[in-house]
């Protein structure tokens, strides 16, 4: 064991340490506009917006711990069993998605956001931003637009047929950068090429719980790839992203939709999870005998499972968690107060000056539905056991194998 486990660290080490420099890259498979870079480069894109809305509406959930989220039980009232049924269903972030949805002034806002941000190649070349103004650049810009596209559609709930078949959003047209159409899929493959970086695809926010988080913060080319690295962390070491079930090493379906990353699959993959890895599972990984590639989870990442309004049959109203979600506006600034004043998490208030069109959505007075009391319940507990705790458990064989059979 200890063998092949050396012949991991060493590579999984220096991985980490090259996670953060700007690979080499072959840009002949991009457009022309999109290549290049100028080191040194003083010139900087403004995000500052986007992170204030984004600080408004995200619900961060921390890392997971790898538990099980149980079968749900019917709704109070009724025998329907409602909502998101997975058993990742308590991990990732969630978005505030009625925020966008349900007031058109908030989406044109974004869609104002998004739309500048297609111009600036028209003022500023991208050839002329260092690689990692242009990284945050396309990250932020793929972003928007998922968000953008998922808010039209709202209320929705499973985003598997949105992502796949002839129709997907992710194939469709919608952006414009100099003068050249672009999907989301679009950006993608801008983004494999020029970066041909590991760490890239977990920026890239798909809008369902099987998927890395949308971060509470805006890249920008100095904070990229320290956000990069974090939300890699996250998802690798949840349920979510990987898991061992006896020698099988279960994996997201991102990792085979970005399978160019990972030239000798197996081993090029497993030594990408190791060298993120920091749970009991991290030893396991090199002796796994399968790869399976599955997302179990394409529900919708919103804080109300892509339900508009609540659950009326709910008896979890005005919750103190949940009161103070909201998004308030006054006499002509805006004050944007996210997910926040939950004390017990140690999350701040967001007070925010810009941003001056962003109307208000209180959630005060809304009904939740006992799945999201469920998510926010399980959120708040987990944090505050890790309040205040460093210590690193050591666990033995017998407990790891535990762990690492089925659900």
């Amino acid at each position: 064991m200890w063998n092949k486990l050396r012949a991991y660290i060493a590579p999984a080490l220096l991985a980490v340490a090259l996670q953060g420099l700007p690979a080499a890259a072959d840009e002949s498979k991009i457009p022309e506009a999109f290549r290049g870079e100028t080191a040194g480069s003083p010139i900087q894109i403004d995000y500052s917006d986007w992170s204030r809305i984004l600080k408004a509406t995200v619900f961060d959930a921390g890392m997971s711990d790898r538990s099980t989220a149980p079968a749900p039980k019917a709704a109070t009232g009724t025998r329907t069993v409602q909502g998101n049924k997975s058993t990742v269903r308590n991990e990732g972030n969630r978005l505030i998605f009625p925020a966008f949805a349900d007031y058109p002034e908030n989406l044109k806002v974004v869609q104002e956001i998004r739309t500048e941000l297609e111009a600036v190649p028209d003022e500023v070349p991208l050839g002329e931003l260092t690689k990692n103004e242009q990284l945050a650049y396309w990250l932020n810009l793929y972003n928007i637009t998922v968000i953008e596209l998922l808010a039209q559609e709202y209320p929705t709930k499973n985003l598997k047929k949105l992502k796949e078949g002839k129709d997907s959003l992710w194939d469709k047209k919608v952006l414009k950068v100099s003068g050249i159409p672009l999907s989301l899929n679009d950006i993608h493959h801008i983004l494999l090429e020029k970066w041909d970086s590991t760490i890239v695809m977990y920026g890239m926010f798909q809008g369902y719980v099987g998927g890395p988080s949308i971060q509470a913060e805006a890249f920008t080319g100095d904070n990229v790839h320290r956000q990069l690295i974090h939300a890699a962390k996250e998802f690798v070491n949840s349920n979510r992203g990987m898991k061992m079930s006896g020698t099988t090493l279960e994996i997201s379906e991102l990792y085979a939709e970005n399978k160019a990353l990972f030239p000798d699959w197996n081993e090029d993959l497993k030594k990408h999870l190791f060298s993120l890895s920091e749970d009991a599972y991290k030893p396991r990984i090199p002796d796994a005998k399968r790869i399976k590639a599955k997302t179990n989870d394409y529900y919708i990442a919103d804080l109300f499972n892509g339900q508009r309004g609540g659950n009326t049959n709910s008896t979890n109203t005005n919750s103190a968690a949940m009161m103070s979600a909201q998004v308030s506006v006054n006499a002509g600034y805006s004050e944007l107060r996210g997910p926040a004043e939950y004390s017990d998490m140690g999350i701040a208030d967001f007070d925010l000056s810009a941003v001056s069109d962003f109307r208000t959505l209180s959630l005060e007075h809304m009904r939740f539905p006992d799945h999201v009391m469920e998510y926010v319940d399980k959120v708040r507990k987990r944090n505050a056991e890790r309040k205040g705790t460093v210590d690193i458990e050591e666990v033995d064989d017998k407990k790891s194998e535990d762990q690492g059979k089925p659900n």
